[in-house]
């Protein structure tokens, strides 16, 4: 389990002993002391199963139908960024794009391709943005494959990100403790960062 989430259910933990404190200024402490660590227990139990629950694996909704579905809500939008996050509890799409006036960033659950949030703002268009296509999307798969080849560590994979960096369409894939940066038009390794 990985330092935040364990600072998640460490805080969790934390906050129930708080109410345990809290109960115990009143009547019947000592029932509603083992009332309140049960349910801490039981919180903290339902949460570490829940982090256990999503995989990767579990991804069904690929990198094209989150870019479909972006393009569903702002057709007029070019995408600048594409990434699967994985948060405390759960992997999210996160696609940022822009067009002349706006700019957007859109959510999506990779399980069901569900629009979890759908932000607009002004846009700041002193900076030259680039554009990912289907056609980059379409080597995610393979690139990953490549980073999962050269890594010698059995580690699994937690989470890429696809930007334009100077000019250049790059993927960025975390696996363990290490990441790897493809070039997405050419497929060549950039950099491998430990």
């Amino acid at each position: 389990m990985n330092i935040i989430k364990k600072k998640w259910l460490l805080s969790l933990v934390l906050v129930m002993v708080l109410s345990v404190v809290a109960v115990g200024c009143t009547d019947n402490t000592e029932d509603k002391v083992d009332k309140v660590v049960d349910d801490a227990k039981e919180s903290v139990d339902d949460a570490t199963e829940d982090v256990r629950k999503t995989t990767y694996n579990d991804i069904k909704f690929t990198p094209e139908e989150a870019f479909d579905k972006f393009m569903e809500l702002h057709p007029e939008a070019k995408i600048e960024s594409l990434d699967l996050d994985k948060g405390l509890m759960d992997y999210q799409y996160v696609v940022e794009g822009y067009d002349t006036e706006n700019e957007y960033e859109v959510k999506i659950n990779p399980v069901n391709g569900e629009v979890i949030s759908d932000e607009t703002e002004m846009a700041e268009l002193d900076d030259e943005n680039g554009e990912i296509t289907k056609e980059h999307l379409a080597k995610v798969d393979s690139l990953i494959d490549k980073a999962k080849a050269e890594d010698a560590s059995d580690s699994e994979l937690d989470e890429w990100d696809i930007s334009v960096d100077d000019g250049r369409v790059v993927i960025d894939i975390e696996i363990g403790t290490i990441e790897y940066s493809y070039d997405m038009d050419t497929e060549e390794l950039i950099e491998k960062d430990m």
